[in-house]
Parts: C-alpha cells; sequence; structure tokens
C-alpha cells in the first residue's frame, strides 16, 4: 500500500483502516510503505526508488521474518501494488523500475486517481484547488521554509490547521510546497530537480514568485511517466484504474488515455471513470451510497484477487 500527498507529504500511516481491511478481507496481508518525501530529494532518487526496495523486500524477506501467526504465510511470489493519488503513480513506476533492477514487477497493479501522463500540457498550467482560490493569489511567502536539511519520510500539517482535502493546509510551509505546484504550473521542476539544490544554491529566498527551478529534460519527464513507459513498450504489469470525473488535481482523462494504451498495447487492464467522483472520493464515510464508486472501488479489488491467485 502507498500513500499519496503530492509525494510532498503524508506517511504510511495515512492509509485509512477501512482501506486496510479491504485487503484483509480480500485474503491479502496488507503492508503500508514509507518513501523519502521530495521536495529534499527528487521523484526519481527518492520516492521512486524507495518503493522499489519496498516490493524487493516483500518479494524476497518478508516470506522469510518469523510471524506472531503462525497461520499467515506471506507469498513473495504474489506481490501486488495499490497505490492512491500520487502513491498510485508510485505504485505504477514499479511496472518499469522493478524490472530493470531485477526484481519482478508486482503481480497486479491498482492505482486511485493518480498521475499517469507527465507529458500532458496540464503540468505546466496553473490549476487552483478548489478552496485554495484565495490563497494563490498570494505569493509573498518564502517557499523554501517548508524544505528541511535532509530527507524526510512522514509529514502532517498540523492540526489546528485548516486542511484542503483533510492534508493540505494553506497555512502551513509544506502544504504551500503542493498548493504552489498546483497554482503555478510548477510540479516537474519541484519533483524531478528538488529544493534542497535551490536553497543551497543561494536562490529563491526573497520569495516564491522569484523562485527560478531548472526545468526538467524531456528524458527526465520520460522516466517518471507510465504513459511514456507504456507507449515505450516497458511497461507490461497488469493494471486496474479509478478515477472521477470531479478531481480538481488530477484530469481524469490522463486515466481514460492511459487506459487505451494499455489495451493497446496488450496489457491486461481496466478502468473505471466514476461520474461526479472527487480526489479521495473512496476516503469519505458515505461513498457507497453512490454505487457506481462503490462498484468501481470492489472491481478494483477483486481485479488484484485475480492476479494473485485469490479468485
Amino acid at each position: 500500500m502507498i500513500h499519496g500527498g503530492g509525494h510532498i507529504m503524508l506517511s504510511r500511516k495515512d492509509v485509512r483502516p477501512r482501506q486496510t481491511q479491504t485487503l484483509l478481507d480480500a485474503g491479502f496481508l496488507p503492508v503500508s510503505v514509507d518513501y523519502r518525501l521530495c521536495p529534499e530529494t527528487t521523484l526519481i532518487d527518492g520516492p521512486m526508488r524507495d518503493v522499489c526496495s519496498a516490493l524487493d523486500w516483500a518479494r524476497h524477506h518478508l516470506p522469510f521474518l518469523p510471524l506472531k501467526r503462525t497461520d499467515i504465510r506471506p507469498d513473495g511470489g504474489h506481490v501486488v501494488a495499490v497505490g492512491w493519488s500520487t502513491g498510485g503513480h508510485l505504485a505504477m513506476t514499479l511496472a518499469w523500475t522493478a524490472p530493470a533492477t531485477g526484481i519482478a514487477a508486482p503481480n497486479a497493479i491498482l492505482a486511485f486517481y493518480c498521475p499517469t501522463d507527465y507529458e500532458d500540457p496540464f503540468w505546466v498550467r496553473s490549476n487552483i484547488p478548489r478552496g485554495s482560490e484565495h490563497e494563490a493569489e498570494e505569493t509573498s511567502f518564502d517557499l523554501l521554509e517548508g524544505v528541511r536539511d535532509s530527507a524526510i519520510t512522514a509529514y502532517n500539517p498540523p492540526a489546528s490547521s485548516r486542511a484542503l482535502g483533510g492534508w493540505m493546509a494553506p497555512t502551513d510551509p509544506r502544504s504551500r510546497i503542493c498548493l504552489y505546484m498546483n497554482w503555478k504550473g510548477k510540479a516537474l521542476p519541484i519533483l524531478l530537480s528538488g529544493l534542497k539544490a535551490a536553497q543551497h544554491s543561494g536562490y529563491g529566498k526573497s520569495g516564491a514568485k522569484n523562485l527560478d527551478i531548472p526545468f526538467p529534460t524531456m528524458e527526465q519527464i520520460v522516466a517518471v511517466s507510465p504513459l511514456a513507459q507504456i507507449r515505450r513498450g516497458t511497461y507490461q504489469t497488469p493494471t486496474f484504474l479509478v478515477h472521477g470525473t470531479r478531481d480538481d488535481l488530477i484530469p481524469w482523462e490522463q486515466a481514460q488515455r492511459t487506459y487505451s494504451a494499455l489495451s493497446e498495447c496488450g496489457v491486461q487492464a481496466e478502468a473505471r471513470i466514476v461520474k461526479d467522483g472527487i480526489h479521495l472520493f473512496d476516503i469519505a464515510k458515505d461513498y457507497r451510497r453512490d454505487e457506481q464508486a462503490a462498484k468501481a472501488v470492489d472491481d478494483g479489488y477483486r481485479f488484484l484477487q485475480k492476479f494473485a491467485g485469490l479468485a
């Protein structure tokens, strides 16, 4: 299980109990993982590398650990990956990063409302998440205030903050990095170049509006983009995509394009586009009142069961 948070925030503890219970009920042994967060490191060197290491651990080390429950025997030959938001993106990257390092890719991947196409012009345009319209006009804050001296693996805004979507608080310095990436179309430079380098090179302290971050090369963008990897033929893992049409952080059309590309390349795949589904729709207490949304989620877990030999 791979948590979201824009690659910038949250931790393995932010996977909800209901999501864990769903996997238990389906016959899985859920393992929630942490990873080094951006921007103290880059997306490739931190989150992508760390989840690949976690997959290696699940396949080759977990099965040999002594467990309190002797009736539970982890099978390293049947490992699936499920992720939410940017965690879904990280789950999908395992399809090509793992084989490149000699590790078998997950048997299947379930990705909820995640980025799949980093070549999309969407990433260089301004996007104003719901509830942040007023703060988006503010440019005098110091973006580097939320950057630590070394990489961290967990961050949540203070409980006293008013958090958008339950995790981004406009008054919180770390949250403002995520919001700034949306407001100014700077996700790619920040995630692929990092901000620690900017801090030590001496620019950026005079305010977010003056922060000049190098734009990544096309090679760097392709290296993190699932859709690009699918089209290159390096992505062969069965994948199930779920996305809502009212997502204000990631366009649902990316999921549709990615599903089409998977199908055209002969990769086993399914997708569910949930009408009026918002970002993180499945963590709402009453989301199962929407039959379409509930079925989309249930179908996704059944897909994992099929490829893990549990169905």
